[in-house]
């Protein structure tokens, strides 16, 4: 089944769409249209012409004129038009890019240099900086080619001629290769090492030697004779592989950061790094020695993931007290985050202070999150939800419809093509104002294209309309393979909404499918059988696996509904491994000490919108007061 058949276009978005005669001749343009892409890119001016004439009044027919301007780049007064047009939609770049890189091999300048426009493509920037050699004083061009060269990968044969005009004109300086080494061993493309190593003077090709043997193991960094202490900058190489080190080994670590603590070469910024990240790595494993680090990073240092791993680490030892001198003593600026006013209230609650914890959380329960409904839930209030709609009349939603890049988007749509689609409406996005987004959001609801109208909310940040931000997408399909899997549907819409966004072709970077992000595995092991990969695109299939799944993980976590969505997201293995195995703790410490944020920002969101399925589900069930009570531990099972 094409993707397609799970949007509606409605009558009158269209235009020039009605449902008879209009429609069959829509029909017969997309066959033409179809036809014509396969084959005019070769075919002769007179056929091009006779299809892009016939099909003048069809919204992707530019389609059709670009894929025959780039097979004809000398034609530079007709790609010079077309680009004007349609500068910045998506038939720019292509064309443009094909055009410039066709400028660059025939040396024409001036051409090229017109119609260039800033980019991230390292090589039409390295023709561009070549041409204006040719007419600026190099002093103006080197920074820039400083900047290109100065990065963690290698970058295209186009720039070998620049970087050598570069390099002859004394540019490339030990400490410019040195900051390349730098970039290059710390997570970039560690085959260019070698070559490194070679443009070093002789005495400072041991430093990249060092470099090599720390990326590929940090533990060599331990050793007493891994470095000879014959240049500072060894200092870079050291800190490198402690701060690796420290999640590996921490003993071997900690053990290796006294010899050289003391050490004077050691630059300030080097020294907060490795502390940085001792204290957030032992607080994440629960050590007690995350103490001694945490309170050596300086307050002005203070972010959201040492705040979280400071008190996360005494929040696992439930120290009350220091629980609420440490959120005091934090920057107002975090220190008024929802996170931090809850441990703030809970501390006060487990100190007796009832009366301040209650002002606290009741300011909290209006708030639309995980924080606010825990809140609401511990004051017995009902959840907050504060919908308000997308301040958009009819008119403007209906003007949108007619707009080229939103015609050209429904067209791709019709036609199967998604990737297309969304080139256009993200096209749309970025050079509209906030009241067409807004206008936006309430056509592709309209549409069912529901992850454009949930990402062009978030595009400018207006989080109150309930209804598109969390919409009944497959509601039916939903309930009855919910109802099958025997797990509560709001649950299941949860988990889709925060895996995919009803994305129905969402494809991870670890194979993860379609609407609930279905692993192959997975599949293969609910239906018992292969399956194959195409089949989790299809959002029935992948709804039925995903439920079944979610049953699954119930019945291995004894109806936990908590242990279960952390399940989803980490796996089942790993996440029994974060279950105390001495004393049980309250669930609300457990989700907030979960070593992955991934999955603990993951478990936040789906019960946040658990309650907001729920809610839309009329199912007015407070799902967090079982969180309330709840313990979480090996002594439960």
């Amino acid at each position: 089944m094409a993707l397609s058949a799970w949007l509606v276009l409605p009558a009158g978005l269209l235009a020039g769409e009605p449902v008879d005669e209009d429609a069959l001749l829509l029909s017969q343009q997309r066959e033409q249209f179809l036809h014509a892409e396969l084959r005019i890119g070769s075919t002769n001016r007179a056929q091009a012409e006779e299809w892009l004439e016939q099909l003048a009044d069809y919204p992707l027919q530019p389609y059709l004129e670009q894929r025959w301007l780039e097979g004809r780049l000398s034609a530079s007064d007709a790609i010079e038009r077309f680009l004007t047009r349609y500068q910045g939609t998506p038939m720019d770049w292509p064309l443009r890019k094909r055009w410039l890189l066709y400028l660059a091999q025939r040396r024409s300048a001036e051409l090229f240099l017109a119609n260039y426009r800033p980019t991230q493509d390292a090589e039409l920037h390295c023709h561009a900086l070549r041409f204006r050699l040719e007419k600026e004083a190099p002093a103006q061009i080197w920074p820039e080619v400083r900047e290109l060269w100065t990065v963690g990968v290698s970058q295209p044969r186009a720039c070998d001629p620049l970087f050598a005009r570069w390099r002859d004109a004394g540019q490339m300086t030990p400490e410019v290769i040195w900051q390349r080494v730098g970039k290059v061993a710390d997570g970039g493309q560690a085959n260019l090492l070698p070559y490194l190593r070679g443009l070093l003077p002789a005495r400072d090709q041991y430093l990249v030697d060092l470099w090599i043997r720390a990326r590929r193991n940090p533990v060599v960094v331990a050793q007493s004779n891994f470095f000879p202490r014959r240049d500072p900058r060894e200092r870079e190489v050291l800190a490198y592989g402690l701060r690796r080190l420290i999640w590996r080994n921490p003993d071997q670590a900690l053990s290796t950061w006294q010899r050289f603590a003391e050490d004077p070469h050691f630059t300030d910024a080097q020294r907060q790094m490795v502390i940085r990240a001792f204290a957030v790595a032992l607080a994440s494993r629960g050590d007690e020695r995350a103490d001694v680090w945490m309170v050596q990073v300086p307050v002005e240092h203070m972010d959201d993931t040492l705040a979280h791993w400071r008190i996360a680490h005494v929040l696992k030892q439930q120290d009350w007290p220091r629980v609420q001198q440490l959120i005091e003593t934090m920057p107002e600026e975090l220190q008024q985050g929802a996170a931090w006013q809850y441990w703030l209230a809970r501390a006060l609650e487990q100190q007796g202070q009832q009366t301040q914890a209650d002002v606290l959380w009741r300011e909290l329960a209006q708030r639309r999150n995980y924080y606010g409904f825990m809140a609401a839930s511990r004051l017995g209030l009902p959840p907050s939800l504060s919908h308000r709609p997308v301040p958009v009349t009819d008119g403007e939603v209906a003007e949108l419809g007619g707009h080229p890049s939103v015609r050209r988007a429904q067209e791709w749509l019709a036609l199967g093509r998604m990737t297309e689609a969304r080139r256009e409406w993200n096209h749309l996005q970025r050079t509209a104002d906030e009241q067409t987004k807004l206008a936006s959001a309430r056509l592709a609801a309209q549409m069912q294209w529901y992850e454009r109208s949930i990402f062009s909310l978030a595009d400018v940040g207006f989080w109150d309309d309930i209804e598109l931000r969390f919409p009944l997408a497959f509601k039916e399909e939903m309930a009855e393979f919910a109802g099958k899997a025997e797990v509560d549907p709001a649950w299941a819409m949860a988990i889709t909404r925060r895996e995919s966004s009803f994305m129905v072709d969402a494809n991870s970077p670890v194979g993860a499918r379609g609407l609930m992000q279905i692993m192959p595995d997975t599949a293969n092991y609910i239906a018992r059988q292969p399956v194959q990969l195409g089949q989790l695109y299809n959002p029935i299939t992948n709804i039925d696996y995903g439920t079944n799944y979610l049953n699954y993980l119930m019945r291995r976590n004894d109806g936990n509904l908590l242990i279960a969505t952390a399940s989803y997201n980490a796996g089942y293995g790993r996440v029994r491994q974060w279950i105390p195995k001495d004393e049980a703790i309250p669930a609300d410490i457990w989700i907030e000490t979960i070593p992955f944020r991934e999955t603990r920002e993951y478990v936040k969101a789906v019960m946040a919108y658990y309650q907001i399925y729920n809610i839309r589900m009329d199912q007015p069930v407070d799902v967090f007061a079982p969180l309330v009570g709840m313990r979480i531990g090996q002594s439960q099972d």
